[in-house]
């Protein structure tokens, strides 16, 4: 059963209730499966291109290199020939992300990288893993160079990998230990990131009211909407006209009921 979350705007005595994110996860977790089983190719920058915009001349376009044009090309080739030609995409590690949440459901109003990707995200240990998180590779300057998606609570990770491999589903420690040396819990799944059952939860109704609602809840809320450029104000965990207006305009914007 998906939660609602509701929220009372007391200025226009109007109660706005939208849906719960936990689906929204289900959704990009099988995306990122269908993109494993349809052998969907690694190529530098790509974001989604399908197999009919996918030739040599795509790729040696967007590679930095004529070795890594070849073996992103020799791998195309390989997928085509075990005939994966009409289904499979293009991507890069960042690129297999922003194509759902960008291009497709539009929860992002612009691209970003690996490390702005990161930037949305609430750092967390590698202890607290779990469905639904990003894994990164960071480097010595701190900028991560390389983004994962945790697709089960197994830590079963999927990413674009490489050139050589494409997009693949493998365990967290495939690598080594500290193959993947940074975590992060991305603000858009901040409902539900686990889609565990939300009858074990009542839904929250935020309110105007006087002293203002406050806690970590709203703080999550209020992060969430932000990164996704709904401005509610400063990041507090207070609950007040600002944060309200920024949970309106999200609404607004994905058509829920109002």
């Amino acid at each position: 059963m998906a939660a609602r979350r509701q929220v009372n705007r007391a200025a226009a005595g109007k109660e706005c209730t939208s849906k719960n994110t936990m689906t929204r996860l289900d959704r990009f977790i099988s995306y990122l499966q269908e993109q494993c089983n349809n052998r969907s190719i690694y190529v530098w920058g790509a974001q989604g291109q399908a197999a009919c915009a996918i030739t040599e001349s795509f790729i040696k376009s967007r590679e930095k290199s004529a070795t890594n044009a070849g073996r992103a090309i020799a791998y195309w080739k390989k997928q085509m020939a075990a005939g994966y030609g009409d289904v499979l995409r293009a991507f890069d590690c960042s690129g297999l992300g922003m194509y759902w949440l960008q291009n497709t459901m539009g929860l992002y109003k612009s691209d970003m990288s690996a490390d702005g990707m990161m930037g949305t995200c609430t750092k967390i240990s590698r202890d607290g893993l779990r469905r639904g998180d990003w894994v990164f590779r960071v480097n010595g300057k701190g900028k991560a160079t390389h983004i994962g998606y945790v697709a089960d609570d197994a830590l079963h990770v999927i990413e674009a990998k490489g050139r050589d491999d494409g997009v693949v589903k493998r365990a967290l420690t495939d690598n080594g230990k500290t193959y993947w040396n940074a975590y992060g819990r991305p603000a858009i799944f901040a409902g539900d990131p686990n889609g565990q059952a939300a009858s074990a939860c009542p839904p929250t109704v935020l309110k105007l009211t006087s002293p203002p609602m406050r806690g970590s809840a709203v703080e999550e809320l209020q992060t969430a909407l932000t990164h996704l450029g709904y401005p509610c104000g400063a990041i507090d965990g207070i609950c007040g006209e600002k944060t309200i207006r920024g949970i309106a305009a999200f609404i607004k914007a994905h058509g829920y009921a109002v």
